[in-house]
């Protein structure tokens, strides 16, 4: 049978909040160990002026993530759901150690940040934690939350392992 929980760790990386945003923030850090990908889902609610630079670090334990590392994305952000070709997603696009810009006031926008442990092994020596960060331009409220995908796990089980250690 196939169960996505036995293939996929879901994670609740920046739990749902009015100022999600707040100038920077960074996810918890998730431990890639056990898992070959990370995808980072970040879903914005109502948006003001809100266009943050999304940006993704590697690290080499659960103490810090500080190294920028090169990600792929798309966007799901065609029109406010639940209008016609919202739920369309936009090109796998890369992006450097910068990052890229959100798209200013979208809401209920999707942002898929593509997370691979080779690269983040790449990034930093003995690297196999990642986090993302979301810095504001400025201080304007920004309703959203990020939601980490673990998948390709090294062992499949029943019961993945924890990614939050």
């Amino acid at each position: 049978m196939n169960v996505p929980s036995e293939k996929l760790k879901f994670v609740n990386a920046v739990i749902p909040v009015a100022d999600a945003f707040d100038t920077a923030t960074q996810s918890d850090f998730i431990n890639m160990e056990n898992y070959r990908k990370c995808t980072f889902i970040i879903a914005t609610g109502a948006s003001a002026a809100a266009d943050g630079v999304i940006t993704v670090q590697a690290g080499v334990s659960n103490a810090a993530c500080a190294t920028a590392i090169v990600f792929k994305y798309r966007t799901q952000i065609g029109a406010i759901p639940p209008a016609a070709l919202s739920d369309v997603p936009g090109a796998l696009t890369a992006a450097g150690v910068g990052g890229f810009v959100m798209t200013q006031s979208k809401g209920g926008g999707l942002y898929i940040i593509e997370v691979d442990a080779a690269v983040v092994a790449a990034g930093i020596t003995n690297g196999d934690h990642c986090a993302i960060t979301i810095t504001e331009d400025s201080n304007v409220p920004q309703t959203a939350c990020v939601l980490a995908i673990l998948s390709e796990p090294r062992y499949p089980q029943d019961v993945l392992a924890t990614a939050i250690d």
